[in-house]
């Protein structure tokens, strides 16, 4: 037998994670572990005594073997080991010995809805992930007191805060990993997700979901819309939760019913990202903190065709709106924006569809057409903006929209072969198989679904392509954006409230909200706040506009205004013992969600998972009960054996 052994804590054998039986007593110096019924054959015929050639288990054992028990053991220890430090998802993902413990999911239950929480603070006890460390390693309370007993302690608000937040963290993990897989290939057609036949291939594979028979009536396709997150799968009805979870414990006779999708082939993938990202933070946290990360909001308003002037009227129009925008009308000191509050996701995708042209998007919008009335109002020659109609279908003409009504009002027109303009056919028949009027509903689609915001978090490591000179980039990761950004609990914080009041551009005068002028002169060089909201400046403000457009960025083929949510440095992602922390200036369950958010980022930015699993692994001691496991371990992991 194989063995490598380490000093620290020990998990489960590799054994127990294939259902394997143990060492091969041969005198060989190669050990295999060998299912009992590897000899037996696969399948026997009645009335047939002839061999049937390849008819023997071995075969199929042997190229599994070979092939994938190795990384799929090691994923498998590894989900397990994840377990011990966050907690099992819920009873379903128990292992037998543990089915008298208490679930991740149960714990944040109790710190939810309980509040006595008794059974929180077992869970707690027993995993020190959710414990608070000071910077010395020690086990902290929230005044940063040294916790005198780790057995019977009684948790702190931020260790109980942080349960909650874990399993929330998991929950929109679960989302988002479903909506990877549903993203791409033969689901989506066209923009648009057929959910019956993504089940029909799961229930096909054997997977435990429902059957898709019995639910496929209860089904609509939907477009996957572009302002869907990943998180929002469920609540937004593309996925039916139900379908691939549901009855989420035992019964009381502790058999398992309903459907266990969600457990078996997504939180494995869920935990081992928790585990390279608990890696990050245990090990690599100064990675983490200078991570620059940003939470950021941009249009981009492109200069089309020969009629830019519209474009350069809109993005005044927005930049108006902007300044006129009181995040929270009814308060009577400057509101703060944040993810759930912010007044400019409604704004941007406004001025987004009028940019489009898309008639349909804007002809019920009184807010829309009111921005269109304005412009033709500031200028005479804002013509392309104006209706026309073809084919019975109303536009406004040269934007990306109207281009399309009148290709398509080119071709029904036609009144011979020779006219036709065969390239605009193709395009519009995808060469033929299709009909003119359904590519003409494609075509819509299409740019109904065309992206013009980005929305998001990034890091400097894997930051966003947004303009075509990288200029945006560049300001958007100073340091001096995140020193400038000031943090705001909510309105009571009346202390934060007044030190961005000295800066803000506006200012209540008389009941009407004013520019500042001075404030803007003495501001940040990357950043200005209006009305609470935070967007990034551009010297040399566009077209010669004054200081009040300074916000707008012009690459020559579009403009941007680019909004900043949350600009992260080292202090603000330290725990609640610095005073400039997030957990101080927003809250426990903010300096989570920031730091789940960030560490999610940086995990993407390099070889991280690979470092992660020989960290954990040398944590383990294992016993190798199979050469092709050892082997592989020791060729991937190879510092573990010296």
């Amino acid at each position: 037998m194989l063995s490598k052994k380490f000093s620290k804590l020990a998990v489960l054998s590799l054994l127990g994670a294939f259902a394997l039986t143990g060492c091969d007593s041969s005198s060989s110096s190669e050990i295999k572990a060998w299912p009992k019924n590897y000899n037996d054959e696969i399948i026997t015929i009645d009335g047939y005594d002839e061999d049937i050639h390849n008819n023997i288990l071995k075969i199929i054992y042997d190229a599994m073997r070979d092939g994938q028990v190795a990384s799929k053991t090691l994923e498998q220890v590894l989900y397990r080991y994840a377990q011990t430090i966050f907690g099992s998802y819920n009873k379903v993902t128990l292992a037998d010995n543990e089915q008298g413990s208490i679930t991740l999911k149960a714990a944040a239950a109790d710190v939810k809805q309980n509040g006595n929480f008794e059974i929180a603070d077992q869970f707690i006890r027993a995993h020190k992930s959710f414990w608070t460390y000071n910077d010395e390693g020690e086990h902290v309370d929230d005044e940063g007191k040294v916790v005198e007993n780790d057995k019977t302690f009684t948790p702190s608000s931020s260790e109980r805060t942080r349960v909650l937040s874990k399993f929330q963290v998991i929950e929109e993990r679960i989302a988002e990993n479903m909506f990877t897989k549903i993203s791409s290939g033969s689901y989506t057609n066209k923009h648009f997700f057929d959910e019956s036949k993504y089940l029909k291939s799961l229930y096909e594979d054997g997977q435990d979901v429902a059957r898709y028979i019995d639910v496929k009536d209860q089904i609509t396709p939907m477009i996957i819309d572009y302002t869907v997150e990943g998180k929002d799968v469920f609540e937004e009805g593309i996925l039916h939760r139900e379908y691939y979870q549901s009855h989420y414990e035992f019964n009381e006779d502790e058999t398992l019913v309903g459907h266990h999708y969600v457990e078996k082939e997504i939180l494995p993938a869920v935990y081992n990202d928790l585990l390279v990202e608990q890696y990050l933070l245990d090990e690599e946290a100064v990675a983490v903190r200078n991570s620059y990360a940003r939470q950021i909001n941009v249009i981009k308003i492109e200069k089309y065709s020969d009629f830019k002037i519209n474009a350069d009227l809109l993005v005044k129009e927005l930049v108006k709106e902007i300044y006129a925008t009181v995040p929270e009308a009814s308060a009577s000191s400057l509101s703060y924006v944040d993810e759930d509050h912010n007044a400019f996701d409604a704004i941007f995708e406004k001025y987004q569809n009028i940019s489009k042209g898309l008639y349909d998007e804007i002809k019920d919008d009184d807010a829309a057409l009111e921005i269109i009335s304005n412009i033709h109002a500031s200028r005479s020659d804002a013509f392309d903006l104006k209706t026309g109609e073809k084919s019975g279908k109303k536009y406004y003409a040269n934007t990306t929209y109207g281009d399309l009504v009148e290709e398509y009002e080119e071709l029904l027109s036609a009144t011979n072969y020779e006219e036709i303009d065969q390239d605009l056919l193709n395009k519009y028949t995808s060469n033929g198989t299709i009909s003119l009027a359904e590519g003409f509903d494609q075509a819509v689609i299409d740019i109904d679904q065309s992206k013009a915001i980005t929305k998001g978090w990034y890091v400097k490591k894997s930051a966003p392509s947004l303009d075509s000179n990288g200029e945006i980039t560049k300001k958007l990761f100073q340091i001096s954006i995140a020193n400038a950004k000031v943090e705001i609990k909510d309105q009571n914080d009346t202390e934060s409230l007044a030190k961005l009041y000295e800066t803000d551009r506006i200012q209540k005068i008389g009941g009407v909200w004013q520019p500042r002028e001075a404030a803007a002169d003495a501001e940040n060089k990357f950043l200005c706040s209006i009305n609470g909201a935070f967007f990034l400046k551009f010297e040399g403000s566009y077209s010669g506009s004054d200081y009040k457009e300074d916000i707008v960025y012009d690459d020559g083929s579009a403009y941007y205004i680019v909004q900043v949510l949350e600009a992260v440095k080292d202090v603000k992602l330290r725990n609640g013992l610095s005073a400039n922390s997030y957990a101080h200036t927003r809250g426990q369950e903010f300096l989570n969600k920031v730091t789940a958010e960030v560490t999610k980022k940086v995990a993407e930015t390099g070889n991280y998972s690979s470092l992660a699993k020989e960290y954990w692994l040398e944590k383990m001691s294992i016993k190798y009960h199979d050469q092709a496991v050892y082997d592989y371990f020791k060729s991937n992991y190879p510092d573990l054996f010296d």
